[in-house]
């Protein structure tokens, strides 16, 4: 994977000889191929959401049937042609293709050790044929790529230099390192960190915008507003070449989360609005559905609702108290008489005594 992604790179550079521009071109075409799988991961996250009340209920009528429930679940996937791993598949797929991108990128920035030096120096002299190689000052060290092939273009002019000129950066050096040594020049690059800053930012806003309304994990929440701050952070002490590369491949996700907003979340009838409307009614039922739990001969109140005083509560203690004591079929409490300071009964036997 690394050699067939370098000799990719190599062939851009034979098109269009410019470091900046082939790593661009390397980008764009990565992140081409990954498209379908995105999509098809995108759809299939939208399809369970949309039909999460009906798996939900599948859970809950068989909750005590482990095996039964499987059974159901796996025959309600096949019956609506959707896959339970589609969502994350893809991702688990594209994720080792860009770790090999950014190796490859990392890579053609490798510096030759002082060690190394005559062999690259030997091995270029070599292939090309020429014997008029002028040689670098002892501190200067020429490139020692990795992964591209050393018959190409670009590996021979690489492993001729020490400076990998782009837009008047050196893409091999971290705008930590230029900034010490001359703040003017290093302006380019602290251009490139804003504009992977503002993409990132402008992404979250864009995940975001479609998720309003639904519960995200708080941890994931958190992340989400970190992520696009940590980005700029690494790209500070990273070389420009991968900064070039996050710039593009934040661009085109750009264009790429727009395209999807508009075909799959735009309408009342878009497969992002049916999945919205069922993950509200899920939360609607879920929150009509909890009412208040009994603990300990007390009702505690859902979340949410106002919880009772405890002179209410007395007041309804003795209310049902008073209605449960009451004499007779009608219900009435008995009517009592004072007579001498005393207060009797008029069913009492000293009541009828002293009638008599």
């Amino acid at each position: 994977m690394f050699d067939l992604i370098a000799q990719v790179l190599a062939f851009f550079y034979s098109l269009v000889p410019s470091y900046g521009v082939a790593i661009v071109l390397l980008t764009l075409a990565v992140m081409i191929v990954v498209t379908p799988l995105t999509l098809k991961s995108t759809r299939s996250m939208l399809q369970m959401q949309r039909l999460q009340p009906e798996l939900k209920a599948i859970q809950t009528r068989y909750k005590d049937d482990r095996q039964k429930m499987n059974e159901e679940l796996m025959a309600f996937y096949q019956e609506n042609g959707i896959n339970p791993l589609g969502g994350c598949l893809p991702l688990l797929v594209q994720l080792p293709v860009f770790l090999v991108l950014f190796r490859v990128v990392q890579g053609i920035t490798r510096h030759a050790t002082d060690a190394g030096l005559a062999g690259g120096w030997a091995a270029g002299s070599a292939s090309s044929g020429r014997t008029d190689v002028v040689q670098l000052d002892d501190d200067d060290l020429v490139f020692d790529p990795e992964n591209l092939p050393v018959e190409s273009d670009m590996y021979q002019d690489l492993i001729e230099t020490n400076e990998m000129n782009f837009l008047g950066m050196d893409l091999s050096k971290t705008a930590l390192d230029v900034v010490g040594q001359d703040f003017l020049g290093a302006l380019p690059y602290f251009a490139l960190i804003v504009v992977v800053l503002v993409s990132s930012l402008v992404q979250q806003k864009q995940i975001r915008g479609r998720n309003t309304g639904a519960q995200i994990n708080p941890q994931q929440e958190m992340i989400m507003r970190i992520l696009p701050w940590m980005l700029p952070v690494f790209s500070f002490t990273m070389p420009a070449a991968l900064v070039v590369y996050f710039v593009i491949s934040n661009l085109y996700r750009i264009g790429q989360q727009g395209y999807i907003t508009r075909s799959l979340y735009s309408g009342e009838d878009s497969l992002g609005a049916q999945a919205r409307r069922s993950r509200e009614e899920a939360q609607a039922s879920d929150n009509a559905g909890g009412g208040r739990k009994q603990t300990g001969g007390r009702t505690t109140p859902k979340k949410g609702e106002p919880t009772p005083k405890r002179s209410d509560a007395r007041a309804a203690t003795k209310q049902k108290s008073s209605r449960g004591s009451g004499a007779g079929r009608t219900g009435k409490a008995p009517t009592r008489q004072r007579s001498g300071g005393r207060t009797t009964d008029p069913g009492s036997p000293q009541h009828k005594k002293r009638k008599r």
